[in-house]
């Protein structure tokens, strides 16, 4: 297929203007240049695509049904290259580094680690961010991401980057001692079982998360139903309901380590189910150019 050569960008830039305000002089006004250039450059971009991109008349100028679907992929062209160049921008101090991670990670793991780290190396400013959406890091400005298994997710693939295994998590019945107090016997597990149950639904990765029918089962109860409660897609959320009493959870022991110590949440049952995958450490090679960052990493994921 033959490539039709591109129009000069200030051409498109006056299209993009001018379709969006109506007018060549207001869209002179905004680009700093004068009426007779930008019709100038529009007129040179309708003889570069050889078709009419506005009706001209003496209330101003409208976009053709053309010039209407070609303003949509010029839009979001030159949205993109405006992005581009934002992203640019976060590249130019090598004090920041940029950390992504899924919500619950970034709350429970991440952040006290964080925190600790800025004590010791105020002159580095580390920003996190929390999601559920994969890294692209040939898009974006994140340094480093916490990933739930090693292969990523969401057609994103992790295979060619730098990783490090952090941790493999399991769950574990846990409860507020506010809800045990209504069991008179709280290794009982018939007692224990009526009581009502959290549920946290993590979408694509369900699987990797044992629930309450894996643990039923492993705990000898494979006839017993989960009960009903709350759902959450977030396990910080999840831990919150628990701590209020609102139903047994199955906690992610990296997640309520401190909970179980200060004693909001208690584990009645030793059982212990591991999750399916692990969390990793990942990053492109153009983050270790940056010191801050690979010493950063290297504290990190020390034993």
């Amino acid at each position: 297929m033959r490539r039709t050569p591109l129009p000069p960008t200030g051409c498109l830039l006056a299209f993009e203007t001018a379709a969006q305000s109506g007018s060549f002089a207001s869209a002179a006004a905004q680009l700093f240049v004068t009426p007779a250039a930008v019709s100038q450059q529009i007129r040179q971009l309708e003889e570069h695509l050889d078709i009419v991109l506005f009706t001209r008349s003496k209330k101003g100028v409208k976009l053709t049904r053309a010039g209407q679907s070609y303003l949509v992929f010029i839009h979001e062209a030159l949205e993109k290259i405006r992005g581009g160049q934002q992203q640019l921008e976060r590249f130019r101090n090598l004090d920041v580094l940029t950390i992504t991670a899924l919500p619950s990670v970034a709350v429970k793991w991440l952040m006290p680690r964080v925190l600790q780290w800025m004590e010791l190396h105020p002159e580095l400013e580390i920003r996190v961010e929390a999601s559920h959406a994969p890294v692209d890091f040939n898009r974006c400005a994140s340094d480093i991401c916490i990933s739930f298994g090693e292969q990523g997710h969401s057609g994103i693939n992790y295979a060619d980057l730098n990783k490090h295994l952090l941790f493999v998590d399991s769950v574990s019945l846990v409860a507020s001692p506010i809800l045990l107090q209504q069991l008179s016997n709280t290794s009982d597990l018939a007692q224990l079982v009526k009581l009502p149950m959290i549920h946290v639904d993590w979408g694509d990765d369900n699987h990797s998360l044992p629930d309450w029918q894996d643990w039923l089962h492993a705990a000898g109860l494979p006839n017993t139903q989960p009960q009903l409660g709350p759902h959450f897609n977030l396990s910080s959320m999840a831990i919150d309901a628990a701590i209020q009493g609102k139903g047994l959870l199955l906690g992610q022991h990296m997640f309520i380590a401190n909970e179980l110590k200060l004693g909001l949440l208690k584990q009645p049952v030793a059982l212990r189910l591991p999750l399916g995958r692990a969390y990793y450490l990942v990053y492109p090679n153009r983050t270790l150019a940056n010191a801050n960052a690979a010493a950063f990493i290297d504290w990190l994921v020390q034993p």
